[in-house]
């Protein structure tokens, strides 16, 4: 029988984001019955949640993102993402430096034609030949915010989505400009992992030498997408998902159900101890 998170102990809790970080993604199934306050209180117990007061964002629970292709009375989309294919990314990817590297989704009305798939950057990272290893840790990627790279908002959807600001700088980057290593190593396990923002990379650099991003993109992708570094999941009502957004990167096939949804939170790791 499965354990409802609702029960776990605190032991039970700080083995699970272990786990997260350890293999990219966990799926608890037969999580029935979360209320969104409960939602979040589960998520807080691992750490701190990011929220925002956009339209996606319930007014009583913010700390959640309603990831949904419903429309209300209106015809205004209720929530983030709508109804069409997503592209490969990752919480964070717009921001380059962000604390909130867990994201997790729990599903409330299910598409059974609709599958989330999972791409491992950090097992794709220890399969490469230690030359391709030594090659990447020499190279930055250049990254810009292309509108509609992810979210596809619409007109029609009837909301404008926040702008995201790309923060340039010696704080965030080697030089002054927006880019970041393409090979970086997590806070909690320090293991190393692509950093293959798909949306994001409009250049490249190898040993502070511009070099033909497109190429690289391309090689990326050959050696990244295999089938042996993904899993593939179709949500069912009670499924609940943790992704570590720095190991994992991950895309969706299009809704057809368009009163699918799910809730999404993204959230830290401060109240675990990875000692």
């Amino acid at each position: 029988m499965t354990t409802h998170i609702l029960n776990f102990s605190d032991e039970q809790i700080n083995e699970l984001a272990k786990e997260v970080v350890s293999t990219g993604h966990v799926i608890l199934h037969d999580q029935h019955g979360l209320t969104q306050q409960q939602y979040v209180e589960v998520c807080n117990r691992i750490g701190n949640c990011e929220y925002y007061n956009y339209f996606m964002n319930p007014k009583d629970h913010p700390e959640i993102s309603l990831v949904s292709g419903q429309k209300d009375d209106e015809g205004k989309a209720i929530g983030v993402f709508g109804n069409t294919e997503l592209q490969w990314h990752a919480n964070g990817t717009a921001r380059h430096k962000f604390d909130e590297i867990c994201v997790t989704l729990y599903c409330v009305v299910e598409c059974i034609d609709t599958v989330l798939s999972v791409c491992n950057q950090c097992d794709a990272f220890a399969g490469l030949s230690e030359a391709d290893k030594k090659r990447f840790r020499t190279i930055d990627i250049q990254l810009d915010n292309k509108k509609d790279a992810i979210y596809k908002n619409t007109d029609e959807d009837g909301h404008d989505l926040p702008e995201k600001t790309i923060n340039t700088g010696k704080e965030f980057y080697k030089e002054d400009v927006d880019r970041r290593p393409l090979v970086g190593k997590h806070p909690n396990d320090g293991r190393e992992y692509l950093y293959f923002m798909v949306p994001y990379i409009v250049g490249a650099f190898e040993n502070g030498e511009r070099i033909n991003h497109e190429a690289l993109y391309e090689e990326l992708w050959e050696k990244l997408f295999k089938s042996k570094y993904m899993i593939h999941h179709v949500f069912r009502v009670g499924d609940l998902l943790f992704m570590d957004q720095l190991h994992t990167i991950h895309r969706r096939s299009a809704v057809k159900n368009l009163d699918r949804l799910l809730w999404r939170c993204a959230f830290d790791y401060s109240n675990i101890d990875f000692t």
